[in-house]
């Protein structure tokens, strides 16, 4: 059995980020853009055509990333939101990320396309998302090849 994250959880997250490393939280939910926050919970765990839309865990732990980040679901730290996330889904359901993490090409590009060493790879993986420069597919493959389950 899966365990998914709820929105409770996502505005949870998102308020401890911003008591732990500065930035605005605005109560109840410190929201942007919610009807965002509503569908990545609702497609984490959506089937298209009797097939899971994200089939693997790591698909999943992606998903929650990249869309939190890309959708800019709260007024504020929803990069650090994103990667608390899919870092509390990873652990939640059993998996882990590799010790030391690596950049991966996909396509033929780096991703993420700087950074040496786990802190440097989280970072420039989290801004080049936030950036626009690193699409869904992509995320879902560094998940891939960055977790164990």
């Amino acid at each position: 059995m899966i365990d998914f994250l709820t929105e409770n959880d996502i505005v949870h997250i998102n308020e401890r980020t911003a008591r732990a490393h500065g930035g605005k939280f605005e109560p109840p939910t410190n929201y942007l853009h919610e009807e965002a926050l509503v569908y990545l919970v609702e497609a984490a765990g959506s089937e298209v055509f009797g097939a899971p839309m994200y089939p693997r865990l790591s698909d999943k732990a992606a998903h929650y990333m990249f869309s939190i980040i890309s959708n800019h679901v709260f007024q504020d730290g929803n990069k650090r939101t994103g990667l608390q996330a899919a870092r509390t889904f990873v652990q939640l359901n059993g998996g882990a990320f590799h010790k030391r993490l690596k950049a991966v090409e996909v396509d033929g590009r780096r991703v993420p396309s700087e950074g040496k060493g786990t802190k440097d790879i989280w970072f420039y993986l989290t801004m080049e998302m936030a950036a626009g420069a690193v699409s869904l597919e992509e995320t879902r493959e560094w998940f891939k090849r960055n977790t164990s389950w």
